[in-house]
């Protein structure tokens, strides 16, 4: 695959995970008392810190793995099923982390970065990326996908008055709809041994 085509698929697959969409309500819930500046830093947080456990663990994911004997098809399956879980979680509006709460700026900045940035389901992800494609491709798709949402965090408000809470729904469960194929995708991947 070219450079530019594996950036494509491999942006796709990062941004369908990140889904910055769903992450919106939880942000807007999270910043609903805060100043126009300390949303903003909360953004500037949650993205970076999001991008920081990404690369950490594209990096490090792979002797991780080694070191508990875990080959990559068996974590292309579970991983897999994470996504999938996560794409019905998303579609379906079931929630099956009942664990989420608010406790400050700070802690908003984490949640939001991770579990819902960069959580299983994208470290998984960015491990087979990295092994099918390289780390070009995956390093300057996740940097796009976490620039889009900064733009969509640091922009929540207007973005939620523009969109809509209906508009946003409908693009959080297509991107449901991304993770559940693309988790599928995996799992027969993991299965095949490939």
């Amino acid at each position: 695959m070219d450079l530019p085509s594996a950036i494509v698929t491999c942006f796709i697959t990062i941004f369908a995970i990140m889904d910055p969409f769903a992450s919106l309500p939880p942000f807007l819930m999270f910043t609903k008392n805060y100043k126009k500046e300390e949303t903003i830093k909360v953004a500037d947080r949650a993205v970076l810190i999001a991008g920081v456990v990404a690369i950490i663990f594209m990096v490090a994911g792979p002797y991780i793995l080694a070191a508990l004997s875990i080959t990559l098809s068996d974590f292309r399956i579970a991983g897999g099923i994470v996504l999938v879980l996560l794409g019905i979680e998303n579609t379906l509006n079931i929630h099956l982390n009942k664990n989420k709460k608010d406790e400050g700026l700070d802690s908003a900045a984490v949640l939001i970065a991770t579990p819902l940035l960069t959580g299983p389901g994208l470290m998984t992800s960015l491990v087979i990326l990295n092994k099918e494609n390289g780390i070009t491709p995956v390093i300057i798709a996740l940097i796009v996908s976490l620039i889009l949402s900064l733009i969509i965090f640091r922009n929540a408000t207007k973005v939620r008055n523009l969109l809509g809470p209906r508009i946003i729904m409908i693009f959080s469960k297509v991107m449901g709809l991304f993770l559940i194929a693309i988790g599928i995708a995996f799992i027969r991947s993991g299965m095949l041994g490939g």
